[in-house]
């Protein structure tokens, strides 16, 4: 440290030196930057601020990169139902846990309606602390119509509703600005889809039955 300290004297009194030894050997350019008129002084400086102006309006005006988006997930196409019995739904939200049994899996009969939301909702939303019934899901005939109730939770939709809503992707934000994603899709009992496909399968040689 007190090298450091020496050696900082060291170069203050060099650039004193060269200093007296400038103004020394240029007495008449000092004299006459002294003798100047107010008027050019006031110029020079007025100069000098609208160049810094114009500094700081450039740095101001270099903007940041756009944040990147989440992708959302592309919709699924989905046919109107034609099975029998009443058409079953299942709400999926992205990145919640899906091993909570058939909680979000209901029979959707025509004329019903299911909540969606956090608490007792029927549709459960557990991801993060949601409010309950933040919005309805209507059956019509062989499709569902999304309702929003609380439309400070649906940037992108806020009171309009979403007809024909199975497959397609709505995005919700929680109060804590915590974005997600949620889907109403048809859902089949996995035993009847293999039932089904097997039965579908046709072994060589073997005769249908008329």
């Amino acid at each position: 440290m007190i090298l450091l300290a020496l050696l900082a004297l060291a170069i203050l009194g060099l650039l004193i030196f060269l200093a007296a030894r400038h103004l020394h050997s240029s007495p008449n350019r000092v004299m006459a930057h002294a003798a100047r008129s107010p008027q050019d002084q006031k110029r020079d400086a007025d100069l000098m601020k609208n160049y810094a102006a114009s500094q700081r309006r450039q740095a101001t005006d270099i903007q940041a990169p756009p944040a990147k988006k989440k992708a959302i997930p592309a919709d699924k196409v989905y046919a109107p139902y034609e099975g029998d019995g009443p058409m079953m739904l299942n709400l999926f939200v992205e990145d919640q846990n899906t091993a909570i049994g058939r909680r979000n899996i209901h029979a959707a009969k025509p004329g019903h309606s299911f909540s969606v939301g956090g608490g007792k909702s029927d549709f459960l939303i557990f991801l993060v602390p949601i409010p309950p019934h933040i919005a309805d899901v209507r059956v019509d005939d062989k499709n569902c119509t999304f309702i929003p109730r609380k439309p400070q939770y649906f940037p992108d939709l806020g009171s309009q509703s979403v007809p024909n809503c199975i497959g397609k992707t709505i995005r919700i934000n929680s109060d804590r600005n915590y974005e997600l994603y949620i889907r109403m899709e048809r859902y089949e009992d996995p035993l009847k889809a293999l039932n089904k496909l097997l039965n579908s399968i046709s072994v060589p040689g073997e005769s249908k039955k008329g």
